[in-house]
């Protein structure tokens, strides 16, 4: 009598979830419908529909046979874009989460549109943008195949504590069967996952690229005895080769390993397993050289022939959101997102730009954390942990400041170093292009932040018009 009781208890549980889940995906499914009725974007509302109904829907959905997990504190969004492009290329049907958020909620909306109503996929295979934090409400569901992890560096410090935290977060969300590919470069993130997590690694070997050897780094002492880490070198913040003269603690091996690149010819070499293989270079800034590489491995990993990854390299291109550049009337235009409150992605930024070519730089620097605040606070700490002396070099010939923080700009750009002569501020990002003289350069560059892309945009055609106003004026 008790076991039946038990059993009828079980049943109808079962049933309630089986309610609860399928509730979930209608009004997940109408939210969808409704908002792109509205031609408004459906990146999380859906989802959080749908988890708000039931609370285990990630877990309830019925897998695509691959899923391809992307995460890390920069370059995540490029690598999984990048990704998706190409395996689209080779005419794979791919669920992505590109265009929206990626968190629990963006991650549960891109599902349900691309899943039945009763929950099975539409699409074989799913690459999706994971958010560090997110990893724990995730990871347990969804039980990614591959999980790609392109770095762990400091973040905004009111958001993601420390690196530490970081990679528990990340491990301890991961299931035993989940193969990792690594940044083997990073000794912080090659040390994700669990004791029987499978790992390969990809990494930059190249020593004729840029070193960084002064930079701040995330880590300097060994997290098996604590002694001091030496490095063989370092590309960028902790990114390189390391190893302990205590214990011996050391960075990885790589199986995947960048050795020569040719910026004229736009290639590069990597050996795969021993097998060198040579791509058309997507980016020769050395951030997205590791974003490519990554890409390579997942790649091979799940089973492309060389061929049809060169083919995919061949017309892979950087989203034009985080990078792009153009010449018009003679001039060069550079636009690079940097992101606020990321002192590593912003000091990459500014190191890009000094190093690139030309001595008559113009920057432009629209960068304003301002959506961040909430209640009339302000938090500018990061930008004393970002390295803005890049603006100091003698090839940049005017920097402006636009928008709410320029004037927090101005003081920390001084702290570097920058002369003020060369430095003009104003509240509007429109009206920074009121201080520059297209006239006086060929080499422009527009630094704006993650929430000012539209604004940025609209900055770059106004700035092309005035080149070609001047322009005609001379004439």
């Amino acid at each position: 009598m008790e076991e039946n009781k038990s059993q009828d208890w079980r049943e109808t549980k079962r049933m309630k979830k089986n309610f609860r889940f399928r509730a979930a995906m209608l009004c997940a499914k109408t939210a969808l419908f409704g908002l792109r009725i509205l031609r408004r974007p459906a990146s999380f509302l859906p989802g959080k529909i749908a988890l708000k109904i039931c609370p285990d829907f990630l877990e309830r959905l019925e897998r695509p046979k691959t899923i391809i997990a992307v995460t890390g504190t920069n370059g995540k969004t490029t690598i999984s874009n990048l990704l998706t492009s190409a395996l689209v290329m080779n005419g794979y049907q791919v669920t992505n989460n590109s265009y929206g958020s990626n968190m629990a909620s963006g991650i549960a909306s891109v599902l349900v549109d691309d899943s039945t109503f009763s929950g099975k996929p539409k699409k074989d295979i799913a690459v999706l943008e994971v958010d560090e934090r997110s990893s724990r409400y995730i990871y347990p569901y969804l039980k990614p195949d591959y999980l790609v992890c392109s770095n762990i560096m400091r973040d905004s410090i009111r958001r993601n504590a420390n690196t530490d935290f970081i990679t528990w977060l990340i491990s301890s969300a991961l299931t035993d069967n989940t193969k990792l590919l690594l940044n083997g470069d990073d000794i912080i993130c090659s040390s994700i996952g669990t004791g029987k997590s499978e790992k390969v690694f990809y990494g930059v070997e190249c020593r004729d690229l840029e070193e960084d050897p002064d930079g701040i780094k995330d880590i300097t002492y060994c997290s098996n005895c604590g002694a001091e880490l030496q490095a063989e070198y370092f590309r960028y913040n902790h990114i390189g080769r390391v190893y302990c003269p205590a214990c011996g603690f050391r960075s990885p091996e790589l199986q995947y390993r960048v050795t020569k690149v040719n910026r004229e010819k736009e290639t590069v070499e990597i050996v795969q397993n021993g097998v060198p293989r040579v791509y058309h270079l997507v980016s020769d800034n050395i951030v997205n050289i590791y974003n490519m590489t990554a890409v390579v491995t997942v790649l091979d990993q799940i089973g492309l022939s060389y061929e049809q990854i060169a083919s995919a390299m061949k017309f892979a291109r950087i989203v034009s959101s985080r990078f792009n550049q153009e010449q018009y009337l003679g001039r060069t235009i550079t636009m690079e997102l940097a992101k606020s409150q990321n002192p590593v992605a912003c000091s990459m930024a500014f190191s890009y730009l000094k190093k690139s070519e030309g001595d008559d730089k113009i920057v432009l620097v629209v960068i304003d954390d301002k959506h961040e605040n909430t209640n009339e606070s302000e938090n500018i700490s990061w930008m004393y942990d970002c390295d803005y002396s890049g603006l100091a070099d003698p090839s940049v010939k005017r920097v402006v400041f636009g928008g709410p923080r320029a004037h927090d700009h101005l003081l920390r750009a001084l702290t570097a170093g920058v002369s003020r002569e060369k430095i003009a501020i104003t509240d509007g990002v429109f009206d920074a292009l009121r201080f520059v003289d297209t006239r006086e350069s060929s080499h422009f560059f527009i630094l704006y932040d993650l929430f000012l892309v539209t604004e940025a945009k609209k900055l770059q055609g106004l700035l092309e018009k005035k080149i070609e106003e001047e322009s005609k004026n001379d004439d």
